[in-house]
């Protein structure tokens, strides 16, 4: 019997031991998890009322640029896409080389959220509407002065527009633009 014994408190003695290697192994206590960035929207209204304004200021600005034949295109990539501002300055450039002057300034109508979102996806997008735009105020003038406007042109069109988050400015940019159809109901 004292063998039995023995060979328990060895048994223990060992146990300890390496219970106490490995508890002197662990290092330091793990750092808690990054803070999560803050929302970019807090709510539905929130976010509608930042995408009205996005796509309102992207308008303007887009128009801006056409009524000053086109000087400085390269100011629309700060409310555009990559993609989305070189087709913009595409059709500035068509539309100085046709000597074209433009008046007037669209305005956002309405704005229906399809989609929006706290934080940005793996696209950076952050919310998708449809975006009903006024056209009734603007002309498109030839050289000559003369309106090159259908005279039964509609005078809304709906756009399927996705908006972004640029992460390093904290600013919402449009991401995509599709036009729907030319009126709004």
């Amino acid at each position: 019997m004292p063998r039995t014994s023995r060979f328990r408190s060895v048994s223990t003695i060992v146990l300890t031991a390496g219970l106490l290697a490995l508890t002197a192994c662990t290092g330091p206590e793990p750092a808690p998890p990054p803070q999560s960035s803050p929302p970019v929207f807090e709510n539905e209204e929130e976010a509608l009322a930042a995408v009205t304004e996005t796509y309102q200021r992207f308008q303007e600005l887009s128009f801006q640029i056409l009524a000053e034949g086109g000087a400085n295109p390269e100011r629309i990539s700060t409310l555009a896409s990559d993609d989305v501002a070189q087709v913009e300055i595409d059709g500035y450039r068509r539309s100085a080389e046709l000597g074209y002057a433009v008046t007037g300034t669209p305005s956002v109508q309405s704005v229906v959220l399809d989609l929006w979102l706290p934080h940005p996806d793996s696209l950076q997008i952050v919310a998708r509407a449809d975006v009903c735009v006024d056209i009734s105020s603007v002309q498109v003038l030839d050289s000559a002065g003369a309106s090159v406007v259908p005279a039964d042109r509609a005078t809304q069109s709906l756009w399927a527009v996705a908006i972004a988050y640029r992460e390093a400015d904290r600013s919402l940019f449009v991401s995509s633009k599709q036009k729907e159809k030319d009126q709004c109901n």
